[in-house]
């Protein structure tokens, strides 16, 4: 089990949010998950593997038990930040339960410093780069909706805080996907002490909490 369980934190290139109440079982099931999802594609990218990022990722999600049908394309927002952009979409598709948590857990990075260099340093090579938003709402004792909205972008000039600025000073280019997931806990069951094998002691430089 790890140590503390957070309602929100940055995971790598991720930030995750919870409502209120889920079980922190639940909470740890996502964050170990996320942390295996991203290692392995990143490790994929570094040893030079072609094509999309995040069906690599959403795939990954699948090896491990996760249901994940096939991401949305997403039409652009114009102007605001892409942080902006992440919560208005994530709004539009979900709705405000899922919004919520979103935006408290942008409140809440955008005054975390370390919270900040973690997601920058993970998310973003030089002047490209790749994150998720994933709000987590339960649907019932054993199954948590979910949304995970990536974005793969290049930006006109490297930039630390560019997920608070606005989006039309600094992009060149970008792809907004989203993907819609009820997680089973119970199905996932059987691959929970392989992924915690595989990445518990990773959590604690992974994973920054955020206050929210």
């Amino acid at each position: 089990m790890m140590s503390s369980v957070p309602q929100a934190a940055v995971v790598g290139g991720s930030v995750v949010a919870f409502v209120a109440g889920l079980p922190e079982s639940h909470r740890e099931d996502v964050y170990l998950s996320t942390i295996y999802a991203q290692r392995a594609t990143r490790a994929a990218y570094n040893d030079g593997l072609s094509g999309d990022w995040f069906d690599y990722y959403c795939k990954t999600l699948k090896f491990i038990g996760w249901d994940v049908p096939r991401p949305e394309g997403l039409a652009p927002v114009q102007g605001g930040s892409m942080g902006e952009a992440a919560s208005q979409h994530i709004a539009t598709r979900l709705g405000e339960a899922f919004s919520d948590p979103t935006n408290r857990a942008l409140a809440a990075l955008e005054r975390n410093t370390q919270a900040l260099e973690l997601f920058e340093s993970t998310s973003l090579s030089q002047d490209a780069g790749f994150f998720q938003m994933i709000p987590c709402v339960q649907k019932d004792a054993h199954r948590v909706e979910m949304g995970i909205y990536h974005r793969q972008f290049q930006l006109r000039r490297e930039m630390s805080r560019f997920l608070f600025i606005n989006q039309d000073d600094l992009m060149q280019s970008s792809t907004e996907q989203m993907s819609v997931i009820t997680f089973n806990t119970l199905y996932y069951a059987q691959f929970r002490d392989k992924v915690k094998k595989s990445v518990l002691s990773q959590a604690i430089k992974d994973l920054s909490a955020l206050e929210i």
